[in-house]
């Protein structure tokens, strides 16, 4: 009996830890978003639909992956993007300004 109840304890203890951090990272997520909406608001930062047009102009593929961070105090959008022949590349854009200061073949 003890056994069982152990079980089921253990059980029901990882249900509420994964609820939990499901419900986190929800939120993490969201303030993500408020946060870039604002900055862009402000004019810290450029449009996202800024910089894909111009990666657009740059080259051909599929984004796959684009985030919003700060590197070095600065903010910075990275995007990954994957051409037909299936090469990835990383291209960061100063998100202040909208222009390039790296791009790179992944490997």
């Amino acid at each position: 009996m003890i056994k069982k109840l152990k079980c089921m304890w253990k059980k029901t203890l990882v249900v509420i830890v994964a609820a939990l951090t499901v419900s986190f990272s929800i939120t993490l997520l969201a303030d993500d978003h408020e946060n870039a909406k604002k900055l862009m608001e402000s004019g810290d930062i450029v449009p996202l639909e800024t910089i894909l047009n111009q990666l657009q102009k740059r080259a051909t593929g599929r984004v796959i992956e684009v985030e919003l961070e700060r590197k070095n105090g600065r903010l910075v959008y990275e995007i990954e993007q994957v051409d037909e022949h299936g090469v990835v590349r990383e291209f960061i854009f100063d998100a202040a300004d909208g222009h390039v200061l790296k791009e790179k073949v992944e490997d």
